[in-house]
C-alpha cells in the first residue's frame, strides 16, 4: 500500500486554510470527508441529517409537482456546490484532482510531488483544462 499520509495532511491543511471545517474527524459538522486511500486522498461531502430534513419540497407545497417534475435528492445542489468549491481550492493550490464519483474527488498529487517529478526528469504536466461548472 502506498502511504499518502503527507498528501492527506497537506490536502487537509489547504482546505482548512480556505475555510473548510476539517477539524472534527472524517465527517465533521460540515459533512466534509477526507480519507487516505491507496490511490491518493479522497475528499467528499455528504449532507448531515439536519441538512436532509425538510429539503426537497417547497414550503407550503405538497411535494407533488406532477409527472416528470421530480425534485433532485435532498442536498444534491449543496453537494454539487461543495464539490466544485473544494475542487477549485485544491486545483488553485496546485493539486491534481479528478472526479471519483458523485460528490467525491480523488487527489493524487500535490505541488511537492509535481515539482519532484519535474526535477527528476519527468515531463511537466500540460495546463489543466478549465473545469466545467454545472448549471
Amino acid at each position: 500500500m502506498v502511504d499518502h499520509r503527507e498528501l492527506y495532511e497537506d490536502v487537509t491543511a489547504a482546505l482548512a486554510r480556505a475555510g473548510f471545517d476539517t477539524e472534527r474527524g472524517p465527517s465533521g459538522p460540515s459533512g466534509l470527508r477526507i480519507a487516505e486511500l491507496p490511490q491518493g486522498v479522497l475528499v467528499g461531502w455528504s449532507p448531515g441529517a439536519d441538512q436532509d430534513a425538510g429539503q426537497g419540497a417547497e414550503p407550503g407545497g405538497d411535494g407533488a409537482d406532477g409527472p416528470g417534475d421530480a425534485a433532485p435528492p435532498p442536498g444534491e445542489g449543496i453537494r454539487t456546490a461543495m464539490t466544485g468549491a473544494v475542487a477549485a481550492v485544491l486545483r488553485e493550490s496546485g493539486y491534481r484532482v479528478a472526479e471519483a464519483g458523485p460528490g467525491e474527488l480523488l487527489v493524487t498529487a500535490g505541488p511537492r510531488e509535481r515539482e519532484e517529478a519535474v526535477r527528476s526528469g519527468g515531463a511537466p504536466e500540460a495546463a489543466a483544462v478549465p473545469e466545467q461548472w454545472w448549471g
